[in-house]
């Protein structure tokens, strides 16, 4: 049975203003990059060519190989055990270094073999794959986020700057208002309440457009 891996190299934070710092650099990093993607790779993040999707994946799985490191086993009478001080300076015992290196050192077909020719083994390796899949999923996500919210920034401010006022107005009670007050009540805000809010647009709009 395969252990939780722990994650090693957390950021350490001195206070809430050292915290900051670090968490607004992070912010600036992602945008940077994000810019630096969409000069390298035509289309994105609408389309992705597998070759940048590969080079972006290798990185992020160095970075989740930093944070969750290869540990040593050990094969003991068949079973694979996290190996001691003594099964490391035995020479006749198998040991194996099972990281994301290793993991990865399967293609798709042979992982799925391993699961029938050393199912022990397919244990330890299958929640590092899942997991690495996860977490680089995961950052792709963040750098598409980021670079959407890049290409919209002058198509939302054209937009906003060609709406006059009664198209705003509309837009705001009937679009915006409701989605923040969606957004509150889920965060259990007092102040979201529906009926009020559905009776004073109604007694707004009525007014307005009369």
């Amino acid at each position: 049975m395969a252990k939780k891996t722990e994650v090693v190299n957390e950021p350490q934070f001195l206070s809430l203003k050292d915290g900051a710092f670090q968490q607004a650099g992070a912010a600036h990093t992602l945008e940077s990059f994000a810019r630096f993607v969409l000069g390298k790779q035509s289309g994105f993040p609408k389309t992705i060519a597998p070759e940048t999707r590969d080079e972006l994946y290798d990185g992020y799985r160095m970075k989740f190989d930093s944070l969750r490191p290869a540990k040593m086993y050990a094969v003991v009478n068949d079973h694979i055990v996290l190996a001691t001080e003594e099964h490391k300076a035995a020479k006749n015992i198998e040991k194996i270094e099972i990281g994301v290196a290793y993991a990865y050192s399967y293609s798709q077909q042979e992982f799925g073999k391993l699961a029938n020719t050393r199912p022990a083994l397919h244990a330890i390796v299958k929640p590092i794959r899942e997991a690495c899949n996860t977490y680089c999923s995961n950052r792709l996500g963040d750098l598409k986020r980021a670079a959407t919210k890049i290409l919209n920034e002058g198509k939302e401010r054209q937009r906003t700057a060609n709406k006059d006022f009664a198209e705003f107005i509309d837009s705001w009670m009937k679009e915006t208002a409701p989605e923040r007050l969606k957004s509150a009540k889920a965060r259990s805000d007092a102040t979201a309440n529906q009926e009020k809010f559905e009776a004073a647009r109604l007694a707004f709009l009525t007014k307005w457009t009369s």
